[in-house]
């Protein structure tokens, strides 16, 4: 079950608790970099070259849970260190995914090791984490993933037989504990190596802390709390427009439908595994060899009122069981005032002519099993102060931006243009009342004619490669407001 969903018929779950129960940190080509915890959709560390959290529960502290000293000698050495309390705080936090952080420790001499990973030839040099029970057994536990994030290199370095720990190098390892039926005495990291290099290293054990490995916080609610599955919403003074696509005329709502669009409105596709929201729902096809799944907008100024400076916009998602883009990228529902000129399709925002954060997609690399059936999303912005192409926000905050198919999913946007001349402007992103990015300073125009032109509802594949075969997903509850909004009231 994933953990990120309305959970009852009459509330929410009282928090939201991270990324899908199905995903675990893997060390194929979509896992871990010294920019990115996930290469896939660029969620990033919070410092390149990892997060951790130190013996005190500090993070980025420097008192390791254990600090062994590898010494410049020739020949193999294998190397201990007693991570029982480390170990023992995963078993009481429930965490079963155990993920080690290795550095060098700060003030040693900078020597690189290089330890045996799980990809080595060498099967006895391969990562182990022993465990030591008060019944007298014993659990041997190899690395379920494993890789060394190095910041020259802006790929995962998992399929590597080597983890290169050193004093600009740190290497990451994951392990799959289950609680045991006796009580933990000691547990110990084990580590081979044949090579060593410049120097003796002071090596410290921390407890590696991506956004979906820290505790996330209460969800946020909104306007929508008041308003049982979003009903009456629409009359809501601080709502700017509403839809739940129940209505035979739902195009007429909007102010801009392409024709090219491949959609319907639909309460039942069992092939796909759909389960409704409420009511009806738009479903969107990405139709192999096409790009074009949704263009359909919403102008701010319809109806004779002023475009405004900020906007929050919420709308529900669920990837079908078909979704896969395994070749490209794309674009997704976002925010606009491109007003026809700029910023959008490489015209570059100059601060005068336009500007746009879309929702976007990221490839889902089909070699690595760690991220089957999820997607990352995040914001492919235009704004001044970058080149014609887009610039990507990954949502690598809090619960992050990584979701599953086959669920539903509330994603609440917010812009705040900047003060012409100044670079404040502001974009949050929210998934299920959870903030997963926060970009401030950032300048959309240098003019005060730009506004919030369109809530625009784009489904995209790629820049210019086609869908690779036939895709659906499906939207619902869209609303706009001058207020947070928040996720659904069952």
């Amino acid at each position: 079950m994933n953990r990120l969903c309305l959970c009852g018929i009459a509330m929410l779950c009282p928090a939201a608790m991270a990324v899908p129960d199905s995903f675990a940190l893997g060390d194929g080509v979509a896992g871990a970099t010294c920019a990115n915890f996930l290469s896939m959709g660029r969620l990033a560390w919070e410092r390149p070259g990892g997060d951790w959290v130190d013996l005190k529960g500090k993070p980025y502290g420097n008192e390791p849970f254990a600090t062994q000293t590898v010494p410049l000698l020739k020949g193999r050495q294998a190397i201990d260190w007693d991570v029982t309390t480390l170990v023992q705080g995963f078993l009481d936090g429930g965490q079963p995914n155990a993920m080690i952080l290795l550095r060098s420790k700060s003030g040693a001499k900078n020597g690189i090791v290089d330890f045996h990973s799980r990809e080595s030839m060498d099967s006895a040099g391969w990562p182990m984490l022993k465990l030591k029970l008060a019944d007298g057994s014993q659990i041997r536990l190899a690395a379920a993933a494993d890789t060394f994030l190095d910041c020259t290199s802006i790929s995962s370095l998992g399929d590597r037989a080597s983890l290169q720990v050193s004093g600009s190098q740190s290497a990451l390892l994951r392990f799959m504990l289950k609680k045991p039926k006796a009580k933990l005495l000691q547990a110990v990291l084990y580590l081979v190596t044949d090579r060593q290099y410049e120097g003796n290293s002071e090596i410290g054990i921390y407890r590696a802390t991506p956004p979906y490995a820290r505790v996330v916080g209460d969800i946020k609610s909104g306007l929508a709390e008041n308003y049982v599955r979003d009903e009456g919403i629409k009359k809501d003074p601080d709502v700017v427009f509403a839809t739940g696509f129940e209505s035979f005329a739902w195009i007429a709502e909007w102010s801009y439908y392409d024709p090219r669009n491949t959609t319907e409105t639909i309460s039942s596709d069992d092939a796909r595994l759909f389960e409704p929201l409420v009511g009806k729902a738009l479903r969107v096809r990405l139709v192999k060899g096409k790009n074009l799944g949704l263009d359909l907008r919403y102008a701010l100024s319809r109806g004779g009122t002023p475009e405004p400076d900020e906007i929050y916009f919420r709308y529900y998602l669920r990837f079908a069981d078909d979704w896969n883009p395994y070749a490209d990228g794309g674009k997704m529902p976002g925010i606009s005032g491109t007003y026809g000129r700029g910023g959008w399709g490489m015209r570059k925002s100059d601060g005068y002519n336009g500007w746009s954060v879309r929702g976007g997609f990221a490839a889902r690399p089909a070699a690595d099993r760690s991220v089957m059936g999820m997607t990352a999303i995040g914001s492919y912005a235009y704004h001044v102060d970058i080149d014609a192409s887009g610039d990507y926000w990954g949502w690598n905050q809090g619960s992050t931006g990584l979701l599953e198919n086959n669920r539903w999913y509330s994603v609440e946007q917010y812009v705040k243009l900047n003060t012409p001349g100044a670079k404040d402007g502001i974009f949050r992103a929210w998934i299920d009342g959870v903030q997963v990015l926060e970009k401030k300073a950032i300048q959309f125009r240098l003019t005060p004619k730009l506004k919030i032109e369109n809530i625009w509802m784009d489904v995209y594949h790629g820049g210019t490669s086609v869908a690779p075969q036939d895709m659906t997903l499906y939207i619902d509850n869209v609303v706009i407001a001058r207020k947070y909004i928040g996720p659904l009231k069952r």
